[in-house]
């Protein structure tokens, strides 16, 4: 019975330390550098952001300094990989892990983890929360949507900074209708993000149809006016003779016209021309004789066009004075 008692203790220490082990090896494996660096980037592959932020370690001071929560991914990524498990100094780790867009965008990216006590075993988190500063802008506008976020800075021109989680993808468009612009990208974490995103923008159709009513409009006040020289108009005649009726004007081409960039950032100058005809009634000076005149004069058209927060407003400069 002895004997008995003393095989079936040995069976039970037997089975409590293989139990042992195998908690001990499933905490480790729970606590390993590369399971916390695989439950991010799934995390944000999956657009939970909150989980993201959890295991990147932010907290309420963290998200004060970056401005707000980090962007999240704006692709839609399906390569989660860690490539190699590298000690570093101090006893920490270095992650490397592929994560991205197959066949678009799959970037390479290194973690480093710090150990911390987790009783008897260890626990890892990032060294610094995998987030960076990333610079975006319009080459000639205020106002970007980086992914999808509206980012505003203080100049045309400028840039500001926004966070986004490494290695998201960062898209970066002109946020005006009044604009195009192709939209530029980086991964956050890599090479490229040290880079300013910058959008080169160009007057969308959008915007040239407006402006080409506001001349129309402005070309038919002017030919509204039955004087030889319309006020505040870019165009006129001189006649010699006296008039026997008022001139009539009308648009005989209507205005072509072109949005082009300003001598200064965020300037917008607004050229174009048209053709307009007046008809005539006179009675030459030098023998009395009456006759019909229909001629024509050429309008040139100069402005400005600004972009602001209640719209366009587009203003036609006024003619030159001859010297």
């Amino acid at each position: 019975m002895t004997r008995r008692r003393m095989l079936w203790g040995g069976a039970v220490l037997a089975c409590l330390a293989a139990a042992i082990v195998a908690i001990a090896a499933a905490v480790a494996h729970a606590t390993s550098p590369e399971r916390l660096v695989r439950h991010y980037l799934t995390a944000l592959a999956d657009d939970d952001l909150t989980t993201a932020a959890a295991l990147a370690g932010l907290d309420k001071a963290d998200l004060e300094r970056w401005g707000g929560a980090p962007l999240g991914d704006a692709s839609t990524p399906d390569v989660v990989e860690i490539v190699a498990v590298v000690d570093a100094d101090a006893g920490g780790r270095t992650v490397i892990a592929r994560y991205g867009e197959r066949g678009d965008d799959v970037a390479e990216v290194a973690f480093a983890l710090e150990r911390t006590p987790l009783g008897p075993f260890t626990q890892w988190r990032f060294a610094e929360p995998p987030v960076q500063r990333i610079l975006v802008g319009a080459d000639r506008h205020d106002r970007v949507r980086a992914n999808g976020r509206t980012v505003t800075t203080e100049l045309a021109g400028d840039v500001e900074g926004v966070a986004a989680f490494v290695p998201a993808r960062v898209e970066v468009a002109i946020a005006s209708p009044y604009l195009d612009g192709e939209a530029v990208r980086t991964r956050a974490g890599t090479a490229s993000a040290a880079r300013p995103l910058v959008v080169a923008t160009t007057p969308s159709p959008r915007l040239k149809r407006l402006v080409d009513r506001e001349v129309a409009a402005f070309l038919d006040d002017c030919v509204a006016q039955r004087v030889l020289q319309p006020a505040g108009c870019p165009f006129g005649l001189a006649v010699p003779d006296r008039l026997v009726e008022a001139p009539q004007w009308r648009v005989a081409v209507p205005a072509v016209t072109s949005v082009v960039p300003g001598a200064r950032t965020g300037q917008w100058r607004l050229e174009g021309g048209a053709t307009v005809r007046v008809q005539l009634t006179v009675q030459r000076l030098i023998d009395g004789v009456v006759e019909e005149r229909d001629e024509a004069v050429v309008a040139v058209i100069r402005g400005s066009v600004v972009l602001g927060d209640d719209g366009v407003a587009v203003t036609i400069d006024p003619p030159e004075q001859e010297g």
